[in-house]
């Protein structure tokens, strides 16, 4: 098992919750170690294969479920492994958004979360999943040029400097990024071929992100979707918006971040709304460099970026019949929203 000890809601307190669920499981024996730099996750569990180990549990967010990832399948640019030859993945949530353990349908709360987690391992009940690929990495619920990645790396210095990543000011981040993208808009490139061989071309978008899944990220306990179709079986989707000038524009973007989910404004922002789903491959260009992020992590600023779905990738503990998150009413959805704030 790999501990992120800097995950958001990792504590002492909550391991003294969480494993004696985990030794309960028979004919499990757990091999605890701790993360202690970035990318330590990916080291510990490079070359490992399933005659190493069976299973590794990953107590930590999605950031450290990518260095798992990185770790286990290695450069994207050669042959991918057989999901059976490597150990399975199992995730435990404690990091800000765990888009991938929710998604999956786990709780966000991580005690809830390990119990639903010891049953479907003493049962044996796996799923295989795609992933994508951009250049030589893997990641496993989004990527992005531009806007979204800008946003994410402003949260990042919100949580340098102590301060909590709160939804409200998740927004007010998302809202300067929006000013300032409007004044200066990034300039993607974008060419994508879907599996069933449809094709996209489109040249200058100012947004572009591409989800492994629905939702592609959460705003605390909200989900933020883009493209209802996708999941984890059905390759990347791509969504963009073409101008963000005026009120459609606006629309447009806030879109990408959860608000007019419901689509009530649909008819502002339609014309200027991209959907492209099943994408096997799509590249991604911009004349000068711009921030790039992969599951919510900072990449630096690259000019080039080659997506790719890899399906059958991974095998990972999930329930068989979980309700998917975006199909909540929305009398839900509000009660939810006054939770969060």
């Amino acid at each position: 098992m790999i501990l992120n000890p800097n995950s958001t809601t990792q504590s002492s307190e909550l391991l003294r919750e969480i494993l004696p669920a985990l030794f309960a499981i028979e004919r499990l024996s757990l091999f605890v170690r701790f993360t202690q730099h970035p990318k330590h996750a990916e080291e510990m569990v490079s070359g490992l294969t399933r005659t190493d180990f069976d299973l590794i549990i990953v107590l930590g967010g999605d950031g450290t479920v990518n260095e798992v990832i990185n770790g286990l399948l290695g450069s994207a640019e050669t042959e991918n492994p057989h999901p059976a030859t490597l150990p399975k993945l199992a995730v435990i949530p404690t990091g800000s958004a765990n888009v991938l353990a929710r998604a999956l349908g786990f709780s966000a709360d991580p005690v809830e979360a390990v119990h639903v987690l010891a049953r479907l391992i003493e049962k044996d009940i796996s799923r295989t999943i795609c992933l994508g690929t951009w250049n030589k990495r893997w990641f496993g619920v989004n990527a992005g040029f531009g806007l979204d990645a800008d946003v994410l790396a402003q949260v990042d210095r919100v949580r340098e400097q102590g301060f909590a990543a709160t939804p409200f000011r998740y927004m007010m981040v998302t809202a300067r990024a929006v000013l300032r993208a409007r004044k200066n808009p990034p300039k993607i490139n974008v060419s994508a071929t879907s599996r069933q061989g449809e094709e996209i071309l489109l040249d200058e978008v100012p947004v572009l992100l591409a989800s492994n899944t629905n939702p592609w990220t959460f705003l605390g306990p909200l989900p933020v979707g883009t493209n209802p179709a996708n999941s984890f079986d059905e390759g990347l989707s791509l969504f963009g918006v073409t101008d963000i000038s005026g009120f459609g524009g606006l629309i447009g973007v806030l879109r990408l971040f959860g608000v007019d989910n419901q689509k009530v404004l649909s008819r502002i922002s339609s014309a200027r709304i991209i959907n492209f789903d099943s994408a096997s491959t799509a590249t991604l260009s911009c004349p000068t460099p711009h921030r790039f992020q992969a599951d919510g992590e900072s990449e630096g600023k690259l000019t080039k970026v080659v997506l790719r779905s890899v399906p059958d990738a991974l095998e990972i503990y999930a329930p068989r019949s979980a309700r998917p998150v975006h199909e909540r009413s929305l009398r839900e959805m509000v009660r939810d929203f006054i939770r969060v704030f």
